[in-house]
């Protein structure tokens, strides 16, 4: 009887480690994946700030080209615009929707192909 409690006693034992050996995996990759999310959050933040500056920086140049600051803001808008358009056009794009999600999978989750 003193040899099935102690087996009883070493499962139990082992059950717990391995359930704190999980929980520390299931944190790390979790930690991992939140560290992931805030660099790409920070990197779209910056990546809007250098198209915001960039964007009135090309429109004051355009100004001067055509010595006329609506002439320059409006035609910064019709190049947006011709871009919207462009992606309007290809939003349902299997291909381009399939290549996007698996970017975004690779970065945030590590996902490897083999």
């Amino acid at each position: 009887m003193l040899n099935l409690t102690e087996i009883i006693t070493t499962i139990k034992r082992l059950i717990e480690v391995r359930l704190k050996m999980i929980k520390s995996e299931i944190m790390d990759a979790l930690g991992l994946v939140i560290a992931r999310i805030v660099m790409l959050v920070t990197m779209v933040l910056a990546a809007m700030f250098v198209l915001l500056f960039g964007s009135i920086s090309l429109a004051f140049y355009f100004s001067e080209i055509y010595e006329s600051s609506s002439i320059g803001f409006l035609l910064l808008t019709g190049i947006y615009f011709l871009i919207f358009i462009l992606l309007y056009i290809v939003r349902n794009s299997p291909p381009l929707q399939r290549g996007l999600q698996n970017t975004i999978s690779k970065f945030v989750f590590l996902f490897k192909n083999k």
